[in-house]
């Protein structure tokens, strides 16, 4: 299923200014009968390393689940990761899976994956990301 990132900040923007509407784990883009809908999955983004110039691990630029965080043996706190002797400075956020009716992971066809994508690039133009 393909996934796209969303920070924590700028799902705050979003639902704060009435572009999209928060319903548990789903969000709905935009908030009304007939926008796309998104389950949210905790994520973090892995900015840059703290304290060490080179990135052993290869995770600057990458998103990871929450979840698998433990799974790869990593101690994540906030806006910090530490992954074997390396700590990295992530920004909180969601995997985003596109749902279908009843919240169904489902894959989209090309026109419904082009509007969507004008939909959150219209709302990150207009001052909502």
């Amino acid at each position: 299923m393909p996934q796209v990132y969303v920070s924590q900040v700028l799902l705050d923007r979003w639902v704060a200014g009435g572009q999209a509407y928060l319903e548990g784990e789903l969000l709905r883009l935009p908030p009304h009968p007939g926008g796309a809908s998104v389950r949210l999955h905790p994520a973090v983004l892995f900015e840059r390393t703290e304290g060490a110039s080179a990135d052993p691990l290869g995770l600057v630029g990458t998103v990871r689940a929450t979840g698998d965080l433990a799974a790869m043996g990593a101690v994540h706190f906030d806006t910090s990761v530490v992954l074997a002797d390396v700590a990295y400075q992530v920004k909180p956020g969601y995997l985003a899976v596109f749902v279908g009716t009843g919240g169904i992971a489902a894959l989209f066809d090309p026109s419904e994956w082009t509007r969507l994508c004008a939909t959150l690039a219209a709302m990150v133009e207009h001052g909502a990301g």
